[in-house]
């Protein structure tokens, strides 16, 4: 599969050059059965284009690292990291930071986790500074999720 282009990759490679700081680390959640045999409930039909698409994504610069797991044997590392199904994608730096997509990040969610790996990478909110003051008086933890679809 070629999920990139020749062409984008070139223009990844340069983004990542000029724009990232910091290393960021992508685990990826898959499952790594290697026969034939699949159990009920561990099939993932788009892990395979996930992972591709990763392994493209973080070959494109040295600051970026991919570490792979197995939803059903890493129990300690999924559970650090509060992933609930696969494919899912957790992007971390050294000192701190944590975004979480679950899926394939085709389409324009790509250009949302090229630009989230850059804001991590770089350690400064894209939000407005209204905002930033906002969400400082924020004392207890929030979870936020975003929902992307096509339409």
């Amino acid at each position: 599969m070629n999920l990139i282009s020749q062409q984008n990759r070139a223009d990844l490679k340069r983004r990542f050059r000029k724009e990232l700081k910091r290393d960021v680390t992508l685990k990826f959640f898959t499952t790594t059965t290697s026969s034939a045999l699949v159990l009920p409930g561990r099939e993932c039909p788009t892990c395979p284009q996930a992972q591709e698409l990763l392994e493209v994504t973080t070959g494109l610069s040295p600051k970026l690292h991919l570490e792979t797991y197995d939803y059903f044997s890493d129990i300690e590392e999924r559970d650090r990291c509060g992933v609930e199904r696969i494919p899912a994608i957790v992007l971390e730096t050294e000192r701190g930071g944590i975004m979480k997509y679950y899926g394939v990040p085709a389409g324009y969610e790509f250009a949302l986790l090229v630009q989230d790996i850059i804001t991590l990478s770089r350690k400064v909110s894209p939000l407005m500074v209204p905002t930033r003051r906002s969400l400082r008086t924020v004392n207890r933890p929030v979870h936020i999720q975003v929902f992307v679809t096509p339409d």
